[in-house]
């Protein structure tokens, strides 16, 4: 990822379990996770540069949505909070689970898998 100058990335559908904390660490980068642990599959990961100014930020309980974030600080500018999230697909998007996510901050970015049906 460093070649390539990614800063942060996102991940959706990771499969980790909590039973391997170290697979796909990324040398240079902060690995955040939230596995699934009901089930197969799933999962969210976030990693970010260590060279940032990035902590890890707990997300509210959601219902449908499976998500991982970051509150990143920038000079010059306001904080950002950066949430991965994934939708799994037979689940609805609710607006309780945006409102949740978007509560987190003044400036939420969200990105991922929302499986959104028309």
């Amino acid at each position: 990822m460093s070649e390539n100058s990614i800063d942060i990335a996102l991940v959706q559908e990771t499969y980790l379990k909590p039973n391997r904390p170290k697979a796909c660490s990324i040398a240079g980068y902060v690995q955040l996770r939230t596995d699934r642990t009901y089930s197969s599959k799933g999962g969210t990961a976030l990693y970010y540069r260590r060279s940032l100014h990035c902590g890890p930020i707990n997300i509210p309980p959601l219902t449908n949505m499976e998500a991982t974030g970051c509150r990143l600080a920038m000079t010059d500018h306001s904080t950002l909070v950066i949430v991965s999230v994934y939708l799994p697909s037979p689940k609805r998007l609710l607006r309780r689970d945006l409102r949740a996510l978007f509560a987190l901050g003044d400036a939420v970015i969200l990105f991922g898998d929302f499986n959104c049906k028309t």
